[in-house]
């Protein structure tokens, strides 16, 4: 596991650990990422230091209004974007209340999606 791999993964655990009293939540290792999983959905990932939450047309409006960004990454020189998946804004990280409000509307985000 390469060192940039042990900081991401230490970074999930400790989501994990925040979100502990809210869900079971598990991980996996996901393309450089570590995915975050209630009930095999995913609904969050831990990347490049920062924490992404699932979004969809309805949870997406809180993330813009907090100015977030989808998770972006580059690929072959080209920037690209994983537009279902937006950064938690830091005060909502940093509020234990919120980021399990917050979660909750990832991980119904994602059961929806899986619904299609």
């Amino acid at each position: 596991m390469t060192q940039q791999s042990q900081k991401t993964q230490a970074l999930a655990d400790f989501y994990v650990d925040q979100l502990s009293s809210w869900a079971k939540i598990t991980t996996r290792p996901m393309f450089g990422a570590v995915a975050l999983y209630r009930h095999d959905h995913v609904f969050a990932m831990a990347w490049q230091g920062g924490l992404y939450f699932k979004v969809d047309d309805d949870s997406r409006k809180h993330y813009e209004a907090a100015g977030s960004h989808a998770l972006g990454y580059v690929s072959e020189g080209a920037e690209h974007a994983l537009k279902s998946y937006w950064e938690v804004p830091a005060d909502v990280v940093e509020d234990h209340e919120q980021l399990q409000q917050w979660a909750e509307r990832a991980y119904q985000a994602a059961i929806k999606n899986a619904k299609g």
